[in-house]
């Protein structure tokens, strides 16, 4: 159930449900030809929330996994940039701030992984999912910073 309120919070926050925000997805942004369909980020973002909340909760639940300070500060730091993403991307439409969000939600994810495998596999595994999604995305992301210009830093595209 935390999922499901997780993802729709989420969903609603960026208002990717809203035409005019998939137009900007599909349409109006030149897109990497890997790019994936915009009604695959919802499945997607529910599959990776659902191993969020069980990581955050054995860590709450666990009392000696080292380094578990650090992995609930960079859990914070996901969910922080899950739900600012949809301003950035779909209210501001800055290409370039998306993909610097989009990096450094891969890191977080990287980091977690690298941080948790060496003291608990079962909770390593739970961040699999972002980090394969989220390394994806930030190809994409980084694709677009290039080849679009960015109304808010006001830069022209950066590559043809």
């Amino acid at each position: 159930m935390a999922t499901i309120v997780v993802s729709v919070f989420g969903a609603v926050s960026t208002g990717f449900g809203k035409k005019n925000q998939r137009k900007l997805y599909e349409h109006k942004l030149k897109q990497a030809a890997w790019a994936a369909p915009a009604k695959l980020f919802g499945p997607a973002w529910a599959v990776n929330n659902y191993f969020l909340l069980k990581a955050l909760k054995q860590l709450f639940e666990s009392g000696s996994i080292p380094g578990k300070n650090k992995l609930i500060i960079k859990q914070a730091a996901i969910w922080l940039i899950f739900f600012s993403f949809g301003y950035v991307y779909f209210k501001k439409k800055s290409p370039i701030l998306a993909a610097i969000w989009a990096a450094a939600d891969a890191w977080l994810a990287t980091s977690s992984f690298a941080n948790a495998i060496r003291s608990n596999k079962r909770l390593a595994f739970k961040y699999l999912p972002l980090l394969g999604w989220t390394g994806y995305a930030a190809s994409v992301a980084l694709y677009q910073a290039l080849k679009n210009p960015d109304p808010v830093l006001k830069l022209p595209q950066l590559s043809r």
